[in-house]
């Protein structure tokens, strides 16, 4: 009997992907026309930072991801040196912009976006470790509940509390389908979020952004602003579409729109018809990240592929929201189509990660069909 190493390609996955990425590739040039003299510069940046994420991507789909629960303490240790580093050298540089970006030579990344796959990585571990005693609040839930608090605690004081409430929401769904009790996670919940909100209203521009989102009476000069603008846009739209290129809020009224607010322009240049065909991609993919995640092998597979999962579809559909005016503003950007190398490198990394996941899966029927029906490889 041969034995070959099989790498099983998830073909829907794969084209869910690609069509997300070169529609993101599509709106930067869109964008870039006229935030630049070179039409086409955030374009060349997205298509450069895409080349590395997709090597990173292919690196990590052959990356056996059960190594990750060997690496567990070297990546919680890394979480805290990326939130500490980032709070260190922003104070020692004197630097007064938010200190979310950790500076290396001529590279910089903003660190969240790493410690949220970190985290992801490390709670589904820490649960599958510790299945036969998670009912036991201070042997288990508490040191795991310790660690999230401290991770979020010290990316909200870069400050971020949108990144870190969204990284403690995933922290919480992990929870919930490890079997923790929910007695235990709704009282975690409740002091988070309340400590959300003194946090939020000792921050004067967080409770203005809350308080516009509440208010009926909006400043669309000032707090307001780019939500109204990004609301025309979508309604110029219309259901077609004013065709690529065409859009006028990019133009005059939204700033920086290649970023948080691209989905403004993908609405108004593809209508109606066009948002709802990404909002079904960003589905898409979310199930298929469950239905891989249904067919793993072990716990941690399981947990592993539906915290990546819910990563790149929370990310997405609050993106959406806070474009949409469902949401406040906050910040995030959109998975594969908001340009930022950062987020791009991150997504990429989870992304392979659910490739290796899927694929293990797929190798483990061939192996088993093989063992029972005595096939050769």
């Amino acid at each position: 009997m041969v034995n070959v190493k099989f790498f099983h390609l998830d073909k829907v996955l794969f084209i869910i992907v690609i069509i997300l990425f070169v529609a993101g590739s599509v709106v930067m040039y869109s964008a870039s026309t006229s935030q630049n003299a070179d039409s086409a510069h955030y374009l060349k940046r997205h298509l450069m930072n895409g080349t590395i994420a997709v090597i990173l991507g292919i690196i990590f789909s052959r990356f056996p991801h059960q190594y990750f629960k060997h690496l567990r303490y070297f990546i919680l240790i890394g979480i805290y040196l990326m939130l500490v580093g980032v709070l260190i050298y922003n104070k020692s540089m004197g630097l007064r912009h938010p200190a979310r970006w950790l500076y290396l030579g001529s590279f910089s990344f903003q660190v969240a976006d790493f410690v949220r796959l970190g985290m992801i990585i490390f709670i589904a571990d820490y649960l599958h470790r510790n299945q036969q005693t998670l009912t036991d609040f201070k042997k288990s839930i508490l040191p795991a509940f310790l660690i999230v608090s401290t991770v979020v605690a010290l990316i909200a004081i870069q400050p971020d509390l949108s990144s870190s409430l969204m990284i403690m929401m995933l922290c919480l769904i992990l929870f919930y389908l490890g079997n923790v009790q929910i007695s235990h996670i709704s009282a975690f919940l409740s002091v988070g979020s309340i400590t959300a909100l003194i946090y939020a209203w000792s921050r004067p521009y967080m409770w203005k952004r809350i308080m516009t989102f509440f208010s009926d009476n909006v400043d669309v000069a000032n707090e307001g602003f780019q939500v109204h603008h990004s609301l025309m846009g979508l309604a110029h739209g219309g259901l077609g579409g004013v065709g690529l290129g065409n859009s006028y809020v990019k133009d005059l009224f939204l700033p920086e729109p290649h970023t948080d607010f691209v989905f403004s322009i993908l609405g108004e240049e593809f209508g109606f018809i066009g948002s709802s065909f990404f909002l079904l991609l960003f589905l898409l993919l979310f199930l298929r990240g469950l239905r891989i995640a249904r067919n793993s092998t072990d716990s941690f597979s399981m947990l592993l592929a539906i915290g990546i999962s819910f990563s790149l579809f929370s990310f997405a559909m609050v993106n959406i929201g806070v474009v949409t005016g469902f949401l406040p503003t906050t910040g995030l950007p959109l998975p594969l189509i908001s340009y930022g190398g950062s987020n791009l490198l991150a997504t990429a990394v989870m992304l392979g990660i659910l490739f290796n996941i899927s694929s293990n899966n797929e190798s483990g029927k061939i192996l088993s069909a093989e063992r029972v029906l005595n096939i050769d490889f």
